[in-house]
């Protein structure tokens, strides 16, 4: 159609030319009365009246909708000759358009991308409204004056127009490779959970380069039957790339085959997105492994979050150093599953002979200062300096005894704190502190409101491999902001460890202190997974491969990356003037 004739089908535009087509053809025009330029999209349906009609609802649903992720719908015109729609105008261009330019999109541009489709789906959603046709050729970018890509969701409703006026097998307008299972079983009964399907499956093609199901045009059957019953192919990023743990964990939530399993809350998103966002942006900063390893923040998690304001504390310093004796043997098999619950004790007959071993030195630390979000909450960032106490000796150990730690029994060690007498964590009180065994728990009692108390083992075990550690403790006293937690990942010899922290009231944190400095890694950050008062919680840390899963009460919270450690030091933590009561400690891992 020539375009000096196309003022005859768009009343009040004047045409400027065309930006592209597709399933529909997109002119650039100029609106005669306010000489804006707009975007023209028009529309070849055979459909009926009362379709259109709902259709039409439905687009005018959408100009109501002011969002910054949306291409604004200015007009709706289906009853003309040639429908059309006017919306606004994007000049950058679609996602297509940048995949067939790259290839592949940068992780960071993936999830900014998500970020702002998940925005939009949420506004959409709200007003009843579902897409159906998320793909990247309805997604727009502009590119902003800092250099970054500005997303924006389009062509809102078309695909429910076309699923009405088409079957699945004789309908070329429906884009089968983003199409989710319920789109070819119950087309006409989809929901929300449909869009998240489709831009998980746009999301895998950006780090990809590929969709997971490419579709032929000779093998519709196949297609349909491999979307609805296939499982996704694990995603194949270049070799140069860093999937983000948590990415990998959305994408699999959002491209679940049933919609009733499939993730589509919009908090749950954008929380695996916010993680995913951390994970990849300490990935940068991630180092080989060094010999110096009091050099901080160069083996973990490398880069730390902004510290906030501190207010300076006063500074004192115990250490208790003791030889303890432990008597453990060969129990609790079948135990490697996830941080499971209290298991049994051992009998007599599975104890092994007593061998006497190390233990590391309890510190009893200032905090020199606090953090507070921005409700004012009391946030502790401790700083731990491990100095002799002037009346312990220190004993003499061989190389090897001060090398090699507690040995973990079948790749494990177990302890409910009942058999106090041979224990090895250490007991003692003074006017700082109580450390005692009551009553099958190990109680940590703090005196004094700015000082942080740890008791801190090493163990025999490599931490480049997998292992776990997990707490299960109770907290009592008056400051529910009072934190608490487990050491991990350290080295007593130079003061350098990493923190779990949890609080009653509901945060958690996760951190570094190297030679009696603090850096958060990741800030005080509320959650729901933290029971509240004085119920029981289980602290949890798992490393495998080259991440690290942090949990609470068996809940992941974060997911960050992992390339080493300062040593094979593991702990219990406890700050200011609270009592926290430590139900038991297991460690899982291999030599």
């Amino acid at each position: 159609m020539a375009t000096s004739i196309f003022r005859e089908y768009f009343k009040g535009y004047e045409i400027l030319g065309e930006i592209g087509r597709g399933n529909a053809r997109v002119l650039k025009a100029r609106h005669l009365v306010s000489n804006n330029l707009v975007a023209i999209k028009h529309f070849a349906f055979n459909t009926d009246a009362d379709t259109l009609r709902r259709f039409q609802r439905e687009s005018e649903i959408m100009k109501s909708i002011q969002h910054d992720h949306i291409v604004k719908i200015v007009d709706v015109h289906l009853d003309a000759e040639l429908p059309y729609i006017v919306m606004q105008l994007i000049e950058g261009g679609d996602v297509r358009r940048l995949l067939k330019e790259r290839g592949t999109l940068e992780v960071d541009t993936v999830i900014q991308l998500a970020q702002h489709m998940t925005d939009a789906l949420d506004a959409i959603h709200a007003k009843g409204v579902v897409h159906r046709d998320i793909k990247p050729e309805n997604i727009m970018y502009r590119r902003m004056p800092n250099g970054e890509l500005h997303f924006l969701l389009t062509d809102f409703g078309i695909a429910k127009l076309r699923e009405q006026t088409n079957t699945v097998t004789g309908s070329s307008m429906l884009t089968y490779e983003y199409a989710s299972p319920e789109q070819f079983s119950q087309a006409r009964t989809v929901s929300t959970p449909t869009d998240y399907y489709s831009l998980g499956i746009v999301l895998y093609e950006c780090l990809t380069g590929k969709v997971p199901f490419a579709y032929n045009d000779e093998d519709l059957l196949w297609h349909i039957n491999r979307v609805i019953e296939c499982p996704i192919p694990e995603p194949a990023l270049p070799a140069d790339r860093y999937l983000p743990p948590s990415l990998l964990q959305l994408l699999h939530g959002l491209t679940a085959k049933q919609a009733v399993h499939r993730l589509s809350d919009t908090a749950h998103v954008r929380q695996l997105l916010q993680q995913a966002a951390l994970e990849n942006a300490q990935s940068r900063f991630r180092k080989p492994a060094t010999a110096n390893k009091t050099k901080k923040l160069t083996q973990v998690f490398n880069k730390p979050v902004a510290v906030p304001k501190a207010v300076a504390g006063k500074k004192k310093e115990v250490v208790f150093t003791i030889l303890g004796v432990l008597l453990f043997s060969a129990f609790m098999m079948g135990m490697w599953a996830v941080f499971p619950n209290k298991p049994g004790r051992p009998n007599e007959e599975e104890q092994a002979a007593a061998t006497v071993l190390p233990v590391d030195s309890v510190s009893v630390a200032q905090a020199s200062h606090r953090t507070h979000v921005a409700q004012g909450k009391p946030l502790i960032t401790p700083v731990v300096n491990a100095a002799p106490h002037p009346n312990v000796i220190a004993a003499v150990q061989t190389p090897a005894q001060r090398d090699a730690g507690v040995t973990l029994q079948n790749g494990m060690y177990y302890d409910d704190f009942s058999d106090d007498a041979d224990s090895i964590w250490e007991t003692g009180k003074d006017e700082n502190s109580i450390f005692k065994f009551d009553h099958g728990k190990y109680v940590i009692k703090g005196l004094t409101d700015s000082l942080t108390y740890h008791s801190t083992v090493k163990f025999d075990l490599d931490i480049q491999k997998n292992f776990s550690i997990s707490a299960s403790a109770t907290q009592w006293g008056n400051e529910p902001d009072e934190a608490y937690g487990i050491n991990f990942c350290g080295n007593t010899d130079i003061d350098a460890y990493y923190v779990y922290y949890i609080t009653a009231s509901g945060y958690y944190a996760i951190g570094s202190i190297t030679n009696g400095d603090w850096q958060p890694i990741v800030n005080w950050t509320h959650t729901s997974n933290i029971r509240p008062d004085n119920e029981m919680n289980t602290l949890s840390i798992e490393k495998r491969n080259n991440s690290i899963f942090f949990y609470i009460n068996d809940k992941v919270e974060n997911v960050l990356p992992f390339t080493g450690g300062y040593g094979n030091c593991f702990g219990l933590r406890v700050d200011g003037a609270q009592t926290v009561a430590f139900d038991q400690l297991i460690v899982k891992g291999s030599r």
